[in-house]
């Protein structure tokens, strides 16, 4: 299962710019994310086919609670795209399966080949740029459409991997917000909200 994750500026979150971002863009969120949950056999299958990483491969055992291993794909402004192993029960919340008080969670209608196809391209972003002239300039968008780019902001990299599985493919990733990806993805038929 591949979930969009929306955080709210409360709690890890809580600082006057991440209010300001998610005022100026029209709703209650500042950030958003992508978490895959998977179970070690399907895990296992995904780590087979990505080179590299380590650190994840050798670490997601740690993290299996009730046979589902919870990996987020994120960027967060001014650091580069990554991921981080989630539990339920983490003693820190950075590392915390998303709970319906800071977040808002939304289930992506995907393939299990899709899923992968999705989490294939969010780990071949890793490592690149936040794009920091992009969300500031996000109402007048500077570049032009398309499927991948060299830098991006947390709901861009989303929409990116959306159109991956050919989703989203008439958005221009580089002008959406994480409030404007929450309301299209509430109003389409291929999502229904949830929790992870």
């Amino acid at each position: 299962m591949i979930t969009a994750s929306f955080a709210k500026p409360v709690g890890l979150f809580d600082n006057w710019f991440n209010k300001v971002v998610s005022r100026i863009t029209g709703g209650e969120f500042c950030h958003s994310e992508f978490i895959v949950s998977w179970d070690c056999k399907t895990a296992e299958r995904f780590f087979e086919q990505v080179e590299g990483h380590a650190r994840l491969k050798g670490r997601y055992l740690n993290y299996v609670e009730d046979d589902l291993i919870h990996i987020c794909f994120y960027v967060l402004w001014g650091h580069a795209i990554t991921y981080r192993l989630l539990k339920k029960n983490h003693n820190n919340p950075f590392f915390r399966v998303p709970n319906n008080i800071q977040y808002a969670c939304v289930d992506i209608d995907a393939s299990e080949e899709e899923e992968m196809t999705m989490a294939k391209f969010l780990i071949d972003q890793c490592a690149k740029p936040y794009d920091t002239v992009g969300a500031l300039t996000f109402f007048i968008p500077l570049r032009q459409s398309a499927h991948e780019y060299e830098t991006y902001f947390c709901s861009q990299l989303m929409v990116c991997a959306m159109q991956q599985i050919n989703r989203m493919t008439h958005v221009n990733a580089a002008s959406l917000t994480p409030n404007s990806l929450y309301k299209l993805l509430v109003g389409s038929r291929q999502v229904a909200t949830s929790r992870v």
